[in-house]
């Protein structure tokens, strides 16, 4: 049995070879639907809008 760097690197040899056969794999499981929206988006984006709307709501009565 190999011991130490010498065993080390032969894993990492085999873990990536057998990494490179499902590239499409990998490269798909990236990928989300487009309707998909991320929570901490979700957040943000509701917070954003009821900024605007306070905004317009201040220059619409200024006016």
């Amino acid at each position: 049995m190999k011991k130490g760097r010498h065993r080390r690197y032969e894993e990492a040899r085999k873990f990536k070879r057998s990494q490179v056969d499902d590239l499409e794999g990998l490269i798909e499981s990236f990928n989300e639907p487009e309707d998909y929206v991320k929570p901490e988006h979700a957040s943000w984006a509701e917070e954003f809008a009821e900024h605007e709307r306070s905004e317009a709501e201040l220059k619409s009565g200024d006016g």
